[in-house]
């Protein structure tokens, strides 16, 4: 498809946890399970493909797609369809 994309792509996330599992290859018997992608992801920032970025949780445009949010941060992130279209 020839679909030019600006990199790096930045990931926003809102968990340190995971930011140091992605950026720090260090297998425990906790992390096992999860090795081969923490692999993958930690090659791609390596190669400068992805940029890992740390967001507080109000400021996570994604949080109403990825968890249950009250009405409040449900309302403050959604779009009209004008906006939308600009």
């Amino acid at each position: 498809m020839k679909i030019p994309i600006k990199k790096p792509i930045i990931v926003r996330v809102d968990n340190v946890g995971a930011i140091f599992m992605a950026e720090n290859i260090s297998a425990t018997a906790k992390t096992k399970h999860v090795d081969m992608r923490l692999k993958f992801i930690n090659l791609y920032i390596e190669d400068g493909v992805i940029k890992i970025v740390f967001v507080k949780g109000g400021n996570n445009k994604s949080d109403p797609l990825t968890k249950n949010v009250n009405i409040e941060t449900n309302n403050c992130w959604s779009m009209s369809s004008k906006q939308l279209a600009n």
